[in-house]
Formats: structure tokens, sequence, C-alpha cells
């Protein structure tokens, strides 16, 4: 479908301007703050109050590029799938429901420090 192929065009975007900063001698990729108990307990934020991070300028791009609903559209799809693949390994794997569920929360509060959620 359409929306999987701009999915899969906006990915390859990611990944080769991740890779090229890689590449540039003297950029060194950010590094995440070892989370303390207290950070733990932090709640995703999204839209407009959601932090600056490393994709932030990729995002804010993509929503100039694809429009603001199209991003969504395509956001909203790359959460489903990466939350299916969650409940598919849990399932693979035994792992109990509620740790499941704290995985996609993590990787929900991991997607907005890292500024996909922009």
């Amino acid at each position: 479908s359409r929306t999987r192929e701009m999915l899969h065009r906006l990915l390859l975007v990611l990944c080769a301007l991740c890779g090229c900063s890689a590449l540039v001698p003297g950029v060194r990729a950010p590094t995440a703050p070892h989370a303390s108990a207290a950070c733990r307990s932090v709640s995703p934020v999204m839209g407009n109050n959601a932090p600056d991070g490393p994709f932030t300028p990729i995002v804010l791009a993509a929503k100039v590029v694809l429009g603001e609903k199209l991003l969504n559209k395509i956001r909203g799809k790359a959460i489903s799938y990466h939350a299916q693949y969650i409940t598919e390994f849990c399932e693979d794997y035994g792992v109990a429901r509620e740790v499941r569920g704290a995985l996609v929360k993590k990787a929900k509060v991991t997607g907005g420090r890292l500024g996909f959620l922009s």
C-alpha cells in the first residue's frame, strides 16, 4: 500500500541520515544517560509538549514534506507495527502480560526522548 511504501522510504531516509553522522569525523551519536528510578516513572509526552531529541529535525522536516496529517498516519502505523512486534516477541518467549505492557510504554517514552513524537 502507499502508506507502507511511504513508511519504508521514511525509514530509509532516517537510516541514511543516522549512518551519515557516524561517518563524519568528530561527530558522535548522543548517548542516553542512565535512567534513575525517578526517570523511569516519567509518562510519555506527545505533540507540541514532546521534548526535542536527535530525530526532531527529521520529524519536523517530514511534517513539512509529507504534511502533518500524512505524517501522523505513517507514525501511527509505525507505532502499531512496533507494538505488534513487541507482542509477537512476548508471545514467542512467554513474557508476562505486565512486562509486555511495560515494554510498550518504555518504547513510547524512548521514542518521545528521541524526538519521534515531536
